[in-house]
């Protein structure tokens, strides 16, 4: 509340100001809010008139004069001005307090006392892995660069990831709970992929063995085939994503395991963690292996996958004979889309069989660009030598029409250390009939063809979560060696992928934030103190349009120090009672 106060300055003389008491930090401050001039002069002009400022000022009734015209004074010898101090983490804030990860680091954390420390860390590194990612201890000293007081060690930091690492699933779960309440998420439908981050080291991590149990841990670090093609030792990551493009959870595997084999173990671990009955894998054909479909039958769960369908060997040779017959084609206006579907009976291990609708495309656009990709291998592998054509035309994918015979070719004589290369014909001419196909397969016999294809088109978004994650927020190479702190800097990770995807969720239609974008535009949100209680605000033109966007209203340039601590408070549950409403819902 506002008060009038008598100042004395240097030479003795009294004036009349303004004054509002507030709190910054836990700490009492005061601000002058309007200067009188001096006492004296102030009651020559009107006898009286500081008590009934006081009396006014008590009344309310001089509010309507805060806010617009701040006077600002600067001592001419005063030093340069410290850098802004950036406060777009605010807005990514409001997502973490809705999805109450607080809540679960508090509830679950075996030192409560510890737990508000576990989770201003897990803010820190979370808000600065969006906005300036770098190190932990480079993300130690940054956050002096950051609106508010944080005042966090490195030691705090690096003491806060074993005990972070352990709330993971926790974590995870209360995220999923709030999403599920104020965003909206179809549980059964999860999209499924895996991926890859290197370490900057030598050699793979050793496997422990348990003393007492005798139980082997094996190392998380250890080479594998590696999608930037390091030669590091790697980690692979499995993601969980839902229908928005939201994460849902993860987990880390060794990196030697392949992509098939952290199926099974992440279905069987995001169906515990959430409590769910059955669920539909959407996956590629990397995943479309017999062990998990068979295992996806035995535990009600199911898929849709990608199928195989070139070559004679691994492709189902009745799915082959249903694309090449040619009837049963419904065609687009346009003539240069097409579809077919079929329920087929699936042969898995043990003599198990599953029934599957079997659903082909074709694209007249993919069947051109196949064309010209194989036209281009070959054109290549005509002007090239016998071991040439071998050696190099292997390497860009040009094996499978190379025909190696191990004869002289006039004399027609074994020559085991001299094969006479050449483009098998034959081959070329089967794999020319599937170019622009793609086939899925799917448990869901009910599933319309448009349903099928819906919901694999969107299994592209999985992927751009992975290009966020290593791309925009540097998640790689990682230089961690303890396996707790790996895990919780993918923690972190994850939880700042789930706050971007959040906030473009909810940008709605329309919304072309990239995540780049985001970044750079909440990080031009800088803030300065020109007197006590008020501060000098700006951003980018992206950051203005971002707020407009998100309905925030933010069109000063200068607030109070309470306006720049709520800037964006409660905005995402707004946001999302205005689409209700928008809905008629």
């Amino acid at each position: 509340m506002a008060y009038i106060v008598k100042r004395k300055n240097r030479e003795g003389k009294e004036y009349v100001y303004l004054i509002e008491s507030f709190r910054e930090d836990g700490k009492g401050k005061k601000r002058t809010l309007k200067s009188y001039g001096s006492y004296e002069e102030l009651e020559r002009n009107e006898p009286g008139a500081y008590e009934r400022l006081r009396k006014e000022a008590k009344e309310g009734l001089l509010t309507d004069e805060i806010g617009r015209k701040l006077s600002v004074t600067y001592e001419l010898d005063s030093p340069l001005y410290d850098e802004d101090l950036s406060y777009g983490w605010k807005l990514l804030d409001d997502v973490f307090e809705m999805l109450r990860i607080g809540d679960a680091i508090k509830e679950n954390s075996k030192d409560k006392k510890k737990a508000l420390v576990y989770e201003r860390v897990l803010k820190l590194l979370v808000y600065q892995r969006i906005l300036n990612p770098g190190s932990k201890i480079y993300t130690a000293r940054s956050q002096k660069e950051l609106f508010g007081s944080w005042d966090l060690s490195s030691n705090d930091i690096y003491r806060s990831l074993e005990p972070l690492s352990q709330l993971k699933e926790a974590i995870q779960l209360r995220a999923h709970e709030e999403i599920s309440k104020n965003i909206g998420r179809l549980g059964y439908l999860v999209f499924y992929d895996v991926t890859n981050y290197y370490f900057d080291i030598d050699f793979n991590d050793e496997d422990l063995v348990d003393k007492t149990t005798g139980e082997i841990s094996s190392g998380l670090r250890k080479k594998g085939p590696c999608k930037s093609n390091s030669g590091s030792p790697i980690v692979q990551m499995g993601l969980f994503m839902d229908s928005n493009g939201i994460p849902i959870s993860y987990r880390l595997f060794s990196g030697n395991e392949t992509d098939p084999l952290t199926y099974l173990p992440a279905i069987k671990q995001v169906k515990r963690q959430f409590g769910l009955e059955r669920v539909v894998v959407v996956a590629d054909k990397a995943m479309n292996s017999k062990k998990n479909v068979g295992a996806n039958h035995a535990n009600k769960d199911g898929w849709l996958f990608s199928q195989k369908h070139r070559g004679r060997r691994g492709s189902p040779k009745d799915i082959q004979d249903f694309i090449l017959k040619e009837d049963g084609w419904l065609y687009n206006k346009t003539m240069d889309f097409a579809w077919k579907s079929m329920i087929r009976v699936r042969a898995l291990e043990d003599g198990l069989e599953v029934k599957e609708k079997v659903l082909v495309t074709w694209n007249e656009k993919y069947a051109l660009r196949e064309k010209k990709r194989r036209d281009g291998a070959l054109d290549y592998a005509s002007k090239l030598t016998n071991a040439e054509l071998f050696r190099q035309t292997a390497k860009r994918g040009g094996k499978r029409y190379l025909e190696l015979f191990y004869e002289d070719p006039i004399t027609k004589e074994l020559r085991p250390f001299s094969p006479v290369i050449k483009i098998n014909e034959d081959q070329l001419a089967f794999d020319e009939q599937f170019d622009g196909i793609n086939v899925l397969v799917t448990s869901e016999l009910d599933m319309s063809e448009e349903e099928i294809m819906a919901a694999y088109s969107e299994l592209y978004r999985i992927e751009e979560c992975f290009r966020i994650t290593k791309t925009d927020l540097h998640a790689k190479p990682v230089h961690l060696r303890l396996k707790d702190h790996i895990e919780s800097h993918f923690l972190s990770c994850f939880i700042s992928l789930m706050i971007i995807r959040i906030i473009q969720t909810l940008g709605g239609d329309g919304f072309d934030f990239s995540a780049a974008r985001l970044a750079r535009a909440l990080g031009s949100a800088g803030a300065h103190e020109l007197n006590t209680g008020f501060y000098r605000v700006k951003g980018n033109e992206d950051f203005k349009e971002l707020v407009e966007k998100l309905g925030i209203d933010w069109n000063k340039g200068i607030v109070k120090y309470e306006e720049l601590r709520d800037f964006s408070k409660g905005w995402c549950t707004t946001v999302k009672s205005q689409q209700i409403i928008a809905l008629g819902l």
